[in-house]
């Protein structure tokens, strides 16, 4: 693993940024995906890295990355990726529009 980061760049590191700016409306620029709190903007960076490695299959590598760089043996499925980022952090729901709302 260790030789691999020798080799990486500036670019690699800026791709990766495009990547998430992209995919996320979170980190796009003037965007209104924004979260109110860190808890579901760590949920929903969790869940898009869980996806983008472990379950999509990329264009330049015929498997997903995860099992491009030895990580896993075979791609995840959603499923499984949405249920271990489901531990990040609990989610608040209220009961009644009017407890939401503050009455």
């Amino acid at each position: 693993m260790l030789a691999r980061l020798r080799h990486l760049t500036t670019s690699h590191i800026e791709r990766a940024h495009l990547s998430v700016r992209q995919e996320l409306n979170r980190f796009q620029r003037k965007g209104l995906g924004y979260s109110k709190d860190l808890g579901t903007h760590a949920a929903a960076v969790a869940l898009h890295f869980g996806v983008y490695h472990l379950v999509r299959r990329h264009s330049s590598l015929a498997p997903t990355s995860a099992v491009a760089a030895g990580i896993e043996e075979k791609p995840w499925g959603l499923e499984r990726v949405v249920q271990i980022t489901g531990g990040v952090t609990p989610i608040r729901r209220s009961n009644t529009f009017d407890e939401r709302c503050g009455e």
